[in-house]
């Protein structure tokens, strides 16, 4: 067996997974398969609160890769970020390894996030500063973050260096002119705790769960080193062909509900833009890799990365002043 795919099935879905959530108790007849990608994911009750179980072949992700993601997250959650709180099992493991026959998978349990992800048709101010006030918490949390001296996370560098690697002698000469026009910015912004530390990457409106009060954040499979601001970035990447007041006043509304618990200044929100670039670069190589055509056509992603680049409000020209 070679894919992911290919390991991943060798787990009985049915009978596997009760068998795997009896490790966190898990009330009877509850447990249902949800999703079924490189993490097997289960819903389940346990003692009448929601759950969802994460099984993974080891060989698709390591025990090592499993502990960096389960023990940053238990660490937000325990420093009051709004997170989906891992779930230790009955033996009060964070990660539980479960064997059939010669195939060896890892399971982790988080919280049921309540409510719904961020609209993406109807948003709203009140979400918007909710789900900034949750990124705020988190990104406090993470500066106090000291990981096992065993565990190791990508940085921006290692997605910056997959994203050159990706863009080959074939492609066209813009993309690699915007890479190498962000690369100089990228390489001379300050390290420092104020600005950098563990982020989620992936901040958007699936990973953001709204009940009606609080956004909690979910799905942190991959955290990853980087500025505090590309996270603050990621989420206006969805809402960029918005008309220019709806997309300021949520965007307001996100940066006021952030600066309630955590500061950033004017210089880093200045920085969105290029940071928005870096993103859409990391888009393209995506693409790139899992398209099915041999080619991606060029103008279109062009124009894709001009409409978030000119996105109303927030993508800012060099010499403008940020919304304050």
């Amino acid at each position: 067996m070679n894919s992911w795919s290919d390991r991943n099935a060798a787990l009985d879905r049915e009978r596997s997974g009760r068998e795997i959530a009896v490790l966190w108790d898990a009330d009877p007849g509850s447990v249902r398969l949800v999703n079924d990608g490189i993490n097997i994911v289960y819903r389940f009750e346990s003692r009448g609160r929601g759950m969802f179980l994460k099984a993974c072949h080891a060989r698709n992700r390591s025990m090592l890769e499993h502990r960096a993601a389960a023990e940053y997250l238990e660490h937000l959650a325990s420093s009051g970020a709004d997170v989906c709180a891992p779930v230790r099992s009955v033996a009060d493991e964070l990660i539980e390894e479960f064997r059939q026959g010669d195939d060896v998978f890892l399971c982790w349990v988080t919280e049921e996030a309540p409510g719904r992800a961020i609209s993406l048709e109807s948003p709203t101010v009140e979400e918007f500063r909710a789900w900034g006030v949750a990124l705020g918490k988190m990104h406090r949390a993470a500066e106090s973050y000291q990981p096992s001296s065993d565990l190791t996370y990508l940085t921006w560098k290692d997605l910056w260096r997959q994203t050159d690697e990706g863009l080959g002698p074939e492609d066209t000469e813009p993309v690699r002119e915007e890479y190498e026009k962000l690369d100089p910015w990228l390489r001379a912004l300050p390290e420092d705790a104020e600005s950098y530390g563990m982020t989620h990457t992936d901040i958007r409106t699936e990973n953001a769960m709204w009940d009606g009060e609080r956004v909690r954040i979910i799905d942190f499979d991959e955290p990853v080193y980087h500025w505090y601001a590309s996270d603050v970035m990621r989420p206006f990447l969805e809402f960029a062909r918005l008309p220019a007041d709806q997309f300021n006043s949520l965007f307001n509304a996100f940066l006021l509900g952030y600066r309630e618990v955590r500061d950033l200044s004017d210089r880093w929100v200045g920085e969105l833009p290029r940071f928005a670039r870096m993103k859409n670069l990391g888009f393209y190589w995506w693409d790139m890799v899992n398209s099915s055509a041999d080619r991606l056509d060029f103008d279109d992603w062009i124009a894709g990365i001009r409409a978030r680049y000119d996105a109303p409000g927030l993508w800012l020209g060099p010499d403008e002043a940020p919304i304050q």
